[in-house]
């Protein structure tokens, strides 16, 4: 099993969504968007209020922060 997390660039990110108004809001499935984070130089984490992860059989858990 490959342990790396799935990624996307940023740009093909802003390609999937150029599509879409300005204004169409974006469905986190349940999750509540905090913030865009600087990771690296070319890594930018996507953080929310609840704790997601995978499991040590690549289950993902989302957990609230408290």
């Amino acid at each position: 099993m490959d342990n790396r997390p799935p990624l996307i660039t940023v740009g093909e990110l802003m390609k999937q969504l150029s599509v879409f108004s300005p204004n169409a809001e974006i469905d986190f499935s349940g999750l509540d968007f905090y913030r865009l984070k600087s990771r690296g130089t070319n890594l930018v984490q996507l953080e929310f209020n609840q704790q997601v992860y995978r499991d040590d059989k690549g289950n993902v858990s989302a957990h609230n922060l408290e």
